[in-house]
């Protein structure tokens, strides 16, 4: 049995994003996939919202994009949000609750990325984002699947999404049964789908400029400093 998961997914929570639980139940589910993992950056904020508004087919994951030192890192199957710290202390942290680490979109150099301590790195984490579907340039996801081949690590695929047309861009393919914690664990996943989505970027520019808009404007007319 093969399962489809999008192991990167933010909704309105996370300031990249402007969409709602109900529209990304609504898009995972036109989708075809299995569950989907809500990843908002630092905050747990919408995961019951997620759940309520899922038909019980959808498996939701708790999760978060913990910003750590250097690059982001996903921590899946979580109840506490990790603190921002090295990213050996948060996956520590994880683990300490029952979850698993995973490296988010680690050597992409137009955001943010893994560059010391990488043998300790793959000692401790639990498997690599080998295709995040807003990686613009194909040798930023092929750096993390060659780093997660080389270290015996997991390789998921998540895609990012900050609008719901890009649920289920990319995703990840879990063989078997039981979780999806232990199918990583295990070695029992790899990635699907697609990278390379540059207008997903644009989007999130606008849209990212626009709350700013809107912010600096409510603040002037409250007379605050914007």
């Amino acid at each position: 049995m093969t399962r489809r998961y999008d192991l990167q997914v933010h909704t309105d929570a996370s300031p990249c994003s402007s969409t709602p639980p109900e529209r990304v139940v609504a898009a995972a589910v036109d989708a075809g996939l299995d569950g989907i993992a809500v990843t908002d950056h630092d905050t747990l904020a919408n995961v019951d919202a997620v759940r309520e508004a899922s038909p019980s087919d959808l498996e939701v994951i708790a999760a978060v994009e913990v910003t750590t030192t250097e690059g982001h890192l996903l921590a899946l199957d979580v109840t506490e949000v990790p603190p921002r710290n090295d990213p050996l202390t948060v996956i520590d942290h994880v683990h300490k609750q029952g979850g698993v680490a995973v490296l988010s979109h680690p050597f992409d150099t137009l955001r943010q990325v893994y560059e010391t301590d990488l043998e300790a790195l793959a000692a401790a984490v639990d498997g690599v984002e080998a295709i995040n579907s807003r990686c613009v340039r194909r040798r930023f996801n092929e750096r993390a699947a060659t780093f997660a081949a080389t270290h015996g690590l997991a390789a998921t695929g998540g895609s990012d999404a900050h609008f719901p047309v890009e649920v289920g861009r990319a995703y990840t393919c879990v063989e078997g049964d039981g979780s999806l914690t232990d199918a990583i664990r295990d070695g029992r996943v790899r990635p699907g789908g697609r990278g390379r989505y540059l207008s997903g970027h644009v989007a999130t520019k606008l849209h990212q400029f626009r709350t700013a808009s809107a912010r600096a404007v409510s603040n002037l007319s409250l007379g605050r400093s914007p």
